[in-house]
């Protein structure tokens, strides 16, 4: 894609929309009609232009899941938020990794909001200096991200009581969780997407785990 169709990408502009947002309480569930109300006519034209890029022409391959109504069964958890469902499966495969090896995962980031995506990647957009195509290889697009699918829904781990850090490559993948987690995952329906070498475009990602129903 040419990059004046990207011109769009206004940096003060999205640097206003992410402090406006800083304040926020439950964005992780909120809607795109939420959103825009809380945005001026400049900042909802960006995001209104944003969701209609198609994130293949960065070199993402991936599904898209779709961009369906908030499930309205979400259980909150520590300022995170799953479904009913998933929160079952995951907290009886925390009662047998505690058992197993006495530690614990915590949630780093739950189900999201197609519109709390867009928050997302616009954030991590700003981090990686407005390189695009390296945002794209961390951050799916709206409609493309697996926090967004309710019924297989992505977890992304982090050691209990752990922050960030934890859940880097050079960080998780090296702790006894996740060991636990690529020999025992599978036996509750949680797999690794993002493995080393993926099709999908993504960085190796040892902290996202998704739920197969």
């Amino acid at each position: 894609m040419e990059m004046e169709k990207l011109a769009f990408l206004d940096e003060k502009i999205i640097g206003a929309i992410l402090e406006k947002l800083r304040e926020e309480r439950n964005l992780k569930i909120i809607s795109f009609s939420e959103l825009y109300r809380l945005l001026n006519e400049f900042e909802n034209r960006l995001v209104q232009s944003f969701i209609k890029l198609n994130p293949r022409d960065f070199g993402f391959n991936g599904k898209f899941i779709g961009v369906g109504a908030i499930p309205k069964n979400l259980i909150r958890i520590n300022g995170h938020f799953l479904p009913k469902q998933v929160f079952l499966v995951f907290w009886e495969m925390n009662r047998i990794l505690e058992d197993d090896i006495g530690k614990r995962l915590a949630i780093f980031s739950g189900y999201r909001s197609p519109a709390y995506q867009s928050i997302v990647f616009l954030r991590y957009l700003k981090d990686n200096k407005f390189d695009l195509l390296r945002t794209v290889k961390g951050v799916a697009f709206p409609g493309y991200s697996e926090h967004g699918d309710a019924k297989n829904q992505a977890i992304d781990f982090c050691a209990m009581g752990g922050d960030s850090s934890n859940i880097g490559p050079a960080n998780f993948e090296k702790t006894i969780e996740y060991k636990w987690l690529t020999q025992n995952a599978s036996k509750y329906g949680f797999y690794l997407s993002y493995p080393e070498g993926n099709r999908d475009g993504i960085m190796f990602e040892p902290w996202h785990w998704r739920l197969k129903g």
